[in-house]
């Protein structure tokens, strides 16, 4: 006997509860195996081989290859020349495809950031659950979004919907600290299907554009000592301070002047923000003198369309316009280079078919969530969508759990949004894939 679409719908409910267990299991094994990146190397491998063995172990067609196996990528123009790829595999899997549905890709990082030396209440490698969140380094940025993938198809597999298109799960390395140079073989070597969900969290908005961004390194070099012979000295320090004040008065102006797409209207706006600054003897508690040197490194976000380049033009632009106001800046101009690629900002195409995936997408969260998602928006962050929307045919829509604490001690996955996120995800599936002899 057919089931009829409600029907399924509550199949995989109940899949989803049933196996909570499991599912939770599943995100716990992703954040206990490290995979941190480490510029311009990273330790994904042993995280890749878990990976692609699970998949296998639910009959999927897997392919796991070496970057340097990608023909072109390394003369590509988005490819970034800085890292290295020794023993650290892109993995992507194969599942279900009848040959008569659309195709359908989830594609996330291995890689993580550093654990940090702050504080954890649990290990950060634990993946330790309390009060309903699963703790660790990468369970929300983005170790549960893709675990919430393998699950959903699992779930499918076994209900033993006979799905049509073909659906895909990737994991690729080296996202972090401006990288992408995983996901832009993925795209050159494929598979690349009619559309793409990137599970980065999301907090489960629809993100179908994201901003971009880039880290900049500003020097400063002045003149040491103490003046007993009434020398003219230039302290570096208060040259990176008052640059700093600067970049501040900055993302004021940006905020005030400059266009914002209608995807950022209503949310967070393209930020100025400073990471780190350094100046003189850093090892020394006592400084006996003025000091020579600092520098400063900050970040800068970007909509489509910008360009790292353009960015840094227009911040000269305000330098010289604003120097007059700070003195020391006057006379100890910043050398500024990049720290990482530009991570371009992008948006899906939205077409036709991009329409209706959207409103299939929020169609499909209806079922999972109880109510209509929030309508979509642009994502208040950089990720590597652009390696889909701006160098491959295949859209790419940003959506993922909720949690806290990304790139911080105590990251965490809310699991309740991990178990819909499940049942979100295997209802796209059926819906944007279609299954094959299914019942009205």
């Amino acid at each position: 006997m057919e089931m009829s679409r409600e029907q399924l719908s509550l199949r995989i409910k109940e899949w989803v509860e049933n196996n909570k267990e499991e599912a939770v299991a599943l995100a716990s094994k992703l954040v206990q195996i490290e995979s941190v990146n480490h510029p311009p190397v990273g330790n994904e491998a042993e995280y890749q081989r878990f990976f692609a063995e699970w998949m296998v172990g639910q009959q999927g067609e897997v392919d796991t290859y070496e970057l340097s196996e990608v023909p072109g990528l390394s003369e590509h123009p988005a490819y970034m020349s800085s890292r290295r790829y020794d023993n650290r595999p892109n993995v992507v899997g194969r599942f279900f495809g009848a040959g008569t549905g659309r195709s359908l890709m989830f594609s996330g990082h291995a890689d993580t950031v550093y654990q940090g030396n702050e504080p954890w209440t649990y290990p950060a490698f634990s993946g330790e659950v309390a009060d309903g969140k699963l703790y660790g380094r990468g369970s929300y940025d983005m170790k549960g979004g893709m675990a919430a993938a393998l699950m959903a198809v699992k779930c499918l597999k076994d209900l033993e919907i006979p799905v049509a298109g073909d659906v895909f799960i990737e994991s690729v390395v080296d996202e972090e600290h401006g990288g992408a140079n995983g996901t832009l073989a993925g795209r050159l070597r494929g598979p690349n299907a009619d559309m793409a969900i990137i599970p980065e969290p999301t907090n489960m908005d629809l993100y179908p554009a994201h901003l971009g961004g880039g880290i900049w390194k500003a020097t400063f070099q002045g003149k040491s000592g103490i003046g007993f012979a009434g020398e003219v000295l230039v302290s570096a320090l208060e040259a990176t301070v008052e640059f700093a004040n600067l970049l501040k008065a900055y993302n004021a102006y940006r905020n005030e002047h400059l266009e914002v797409p209608s995807w950022w209207q209503n949310g967070r706006k393209a930020e100025v923000a400073l990471l780190t600054i350094f100046s003189g003897d850093v090892n020394r508690e006592l400084q006996e003198k003025l000091p020579a040197n600092g520098e400063l490194n900050f970040w800068i976000e970007g909509y489509p369309g910008m360009t790292g380049e353009g960015i840094i033009e227009d911040l000269w632009k305000f330098y010289d316009a604003q120097v007059k106001d700070y003195p020391t800046l006057q006379i100890c101009r910043p050398q500024i280079r990049p720290l990482i690629r530009y991570l371009s900002a992008s948006e899906m195409k939205l077409d036709a078919t991009g329409k209706e995936f959207l409103q299939l997408v929020s169609e499909s969260g209806e079922k999972a969530l109880g109510s209509f998602p929030e309508p979509p928006k642009g994502s208040p962050f950089a990720c590597d969508g652009f390696m889909f929307n701006l160098y491959s045919s295949t859209p790419a829509l940003v959506l993922g759990p909720s949690g806290g604490n990304a790139h911080a001690a105590d990251e965490y996955l809310d699991l309740t949004s991990y178990e819909q996120l499940i049942q979100w995800y295997a209802e796209i599936i059926v819906n944007w894939c279609g299954v094959t002899d299914k019942a009205e």
